[in-house]
Formats: structure tokens, C-alpha cells, sequence
């Protein structure tokens, strides 16, 4: 039996997703990690997306361990909160100027495996993300900010 060309497209040709439509991802999975919303969270990103945080120079890979990652983060701030200000779009690629706030309530993990006991304290730090997608999912992310300033905020002994 003959495949139909329209079948035969869809294999070889996956379908391209749109400037806008990249945009509109990187929107939402800051607002579902907004909301902790880790299903929707974890349906923008690929299975084995790339998660670079620059300034400690960790990458997390997979969706799984990104997903853990911003859940064990969240949980030291009930009201965290971030927000794209500015998304640009060319290709695959979006740059995402972000801001986030929180006060500090529960215990954060730090990058050297201890953690830090809740201050009571706010933080409100910006930083750009750079996302790369690929059929509608973000496969790289590196994301880029003062990791110092949320630590001052915070009153935190940096180690």
C-alpha cells in the first residue's frame, strides 16, 4: 500500500513552529513554573532539554531533573513568582529578559549541597535566558544573572 503524501511529509518534514509560537512557549513555562504547574512545566520542555545556570556553571540534564530542580527551588519561596518583561524571536532561538521575586520561607538548597535556613526575607533579581527550541520544546536553555544580589537580598552568607 502506497503512503499518502501528506503522511510521507509529516515524517521527513516535521512541522516547523513559528518565531511567535517559541515565544509563546518560553512565556508559559514561566508561567507555570509561576504556578507550579510542573505537568504543563514539563510538556515545553524536551527530555533531554539542557538547563545551564551560568553564574555556577551547572548544567541540569533532562526534563525530569529540571523539573525536580525548580520544584526543590520553589518550595524555599511560597510566593515566588517570574515573569517574562521582554522576549525576542529569530529561528529557533528566544532571548527571555526575565524578573522574579519571593520571600524567603523554607530551607534553599545551595550549589555546594547545603542549604539555607529561611531569612523571612525578599528577593527581586532579573536575568536573560537564552532558549533555544526545537518543535514546539525548549531543548537549551542557559540563563544568565547575578546570583550575588538574590543572596544580599536574602541575607545569605555566599560560600
Amino acid at each position: 500500500m502506497p503512503v499518502k503524501r501528506s503522511n510521507l511529509s509529516s515524517l521527513c518534514f516535521p512541522a516547523r513552529v513559528s518565531v511567535e509560537g517559541n515565544i509563546e512557549v518560553v512565556r508559559k513555562l514561566g508561567e507555570a513554573l509561576t504556578n507550579r504547574d510542573w505537568t504543563a512545566f514539563g510538556d515545553l520542555v524536551a527530555e533531554d532539554c539542557e538547563w545551564t545556570d551560568v553564574p555556577s556553571g551547572h548544567t541540569i540534564n533532562g526534563a525530569r531533573e529540571l523539573v525536580d530542580a525548580c520544584r526543590t527551588f520553589t518550595s524555599a519561596f511560597s510566593d515566588f513568582a517570574v515573569q517574562s518583561v521582554t522576549l525576542i524571536g529569530q529561528n529557533n532561538l528566544v532571548a527571555n529578559e526575565w524578573s522574579a521575586r519571593g520571600t524567603h520561607d523554607g530551607p534553599l538548597a545551595r550549589p555546594d549541597g547545603g542549604r539555607d535556613e529561611p531569612t523571612g526575607r525578599t528577593f527581586v533579581r532579573t536575568g536573560v535566558g537564552i532558549v533555544e527550541l526545537l518543535d514546539g520544546k525548549i531543548v537549551r536553555y542557559r540563563d544568565y544573572f547575578d546570583r550575588q544580589t538574590m543572596a544580599e537580598q536574602l541575607g545569605l552568607d555566599q560560600q
